[in-house]
């Protein structure tokens, strides 16, 4: 059974049910949050969780506001590997570093815990209508999950969403508009509007739930560490929805008493396009236009101007005695190669985690002894061509098919000791 209660709005606090489709307080305007009743949590819960039920994101059901009974529209999302990175952690002068790699959800990118319990929110309360803006990974998850459940969708494609991702879209059977717009700013002002009026609910960041599934990205992390919170956590930023949902799944795990502490939170922009890095760094509440969204090949976070403000992404950020940091695309498809070497292919948007790493050692942001997890977002295949410009320049050797031919060019790699 959930213990969530009831939704309420981050400005004017006024309440709303959790039995009708809501995508902004309709008084103000404000940003919706699911509050919940921890307490009502059965003591057994943890165990259960870890020992009774399939391993995936919806373990942890109860701390998530689908109402009870309602079927779950999954493809098997949740419990992603935490890798733990002793050589990468030398490079890079980390005491310890994780790498939880969400490239393995259903398709390819964190998007699908907020998708699975958006369309199963959807589900339950008779929607048969979905709508989102995306680059590219949101759209792709929305459209997969849409056609698990038989919901028609539309998606709203930036006119940067590169042709990888956007046949992806195409593929699951969803509609596709591709989107011209001056800033991100006009886009989210017209799908705001949009929220706002029936039959459209807008399943992006203004959708109070999408985050909500982030927060098992903490309960995951915190369990495979055995009910340890790391000293740090370093997360891409566009819209801010992963960076926030994990805080508020590390601050539920520490009100519970299940860890002893929550970690540092530290958001990662381009920076071509780092509106939230220039807030911090301006003591700002509120991070206003920024940036120019194609200047840099981290097409995923490349929001220049983040819905309401940023407010949530800012205060989760400074709550946790956190930052953010901007990173160049040099930088980025350097750690695209590091994170490789792991074993883990990232696109541009999830390597730019460990391509901070450095700047945050250099500038005392992060302590030579501390554990760092750095969330891998989404898959290298999603944006081929960047994932090609990491490779050696040299194509490979082409050999016929002849065992004397690839004795000597093994040997070129393996000389035989004489």
């Amino acid at each position: 059974m959930t213990v969530a209660l009831e939704y309420v709005c981050d400005d004017c606090a006024r309440p709303f049910g959790l039995d009708r489709p809501e995508t902004t307080c309709k008084a103000c305007g404000g940003l919706l949050e699911v509050r919940y009743d921890l307490d009502a949590l059965p003591r057994d819960f943890r165990e259960r969780a870890a020992a009774g039920r399939p391993m995936a994101m919806w373990r942890w059901r109860a701390l998530l506001p689908l109402p009870d009974g309602a079927v779950q529209v999954s493809l098997g999302e949740g419990d992603t590997p935490l890798l733990r990175c002793d050589r990468l952690a030398g490079q890079l002068g980390v005491g310890k570093l994780w790498l939880k790699n969400d490239a393995q959800m259903p398709t390819g990118s964190f998007k699908d815990r907020g998708f699975s319990l958006a369309v199963s929110m959807a589900v339950a309360l008779g929607a048969r209508r979905g709508l989102t803006y995306s680059s590219g990974n949101a759209g792709a998850s929305l459209a997969a999950y849409a056609a698990r459940a038989n919901i028609d969708v539309v998606v709203l494609a930036d006119y940067l969403c590169n042709p990888v991702k956007l046949a992806a879209i195409r593929a699951y059977g969803a509609h596709v508009f591709r989107v011209r717009s001056r800033s991100t700013a006009e886009v989210f002002k017209a799908l705001e509007h949009l929220g706002s009026e029936a039959p459209y609910s807008f399943v992006n960041f203004l959708n109070p739930v999408r985050h909500e599934a982030m927060k098992t990205y903490a309960y995951e992390i915190c369990e495979a560490l055995g009910w340890r919170a790391p000293d740090v956590m370093v997360h891409p930023v566009g819209t801010g929805g992963g960076l926030y949902g994990a805080w508020k799944g590390f601050s539920e795990l520490y009100e519970l008493g299940w860890t002893e502490t929550v970690p540092r939170m530290i958001g990662v922009q381009p920076s071509g396009c780092a509106p939230i890095v220039m807030a911090v760094a301006d003591g700002a509440s509120f991070a206003g236009p920024a940036g120019d969204p194609s200047a840099t090949i981290a097409q995923s976070i490349a929001g220049g101007s983040p819905i309401k403000g940023g407010r949530r992404v800012l205060a989760a950020i400074r709550r946790s005695g956190g930052t953010a940091v901007a990173v160049s695309d040099d930088e980025i498809r350097r750690a695209m190669a590091l994170v490789a070497g792991e074993g883990v292919l990232a696109e541009p948007s999830a390597a730019a985690p460990v391509a901070a790493l450095g700047r945050c050692l250099a500038e005392g942001k992060i302590r030579p002894n501390e554990e760092v997890v750095c969330v891998i977002t989404g898959s290298g295949l999603k944006q081929p061509t960047e994932l090609a410009s990491t490779v050696p320049a040299a194509p490979p050797l082409e050999l016929n098919a002849d065992a004397a031919e690839i004795a000597q060019a093994l040997a070129s790699v393996w000389p035989v000791a004489t």
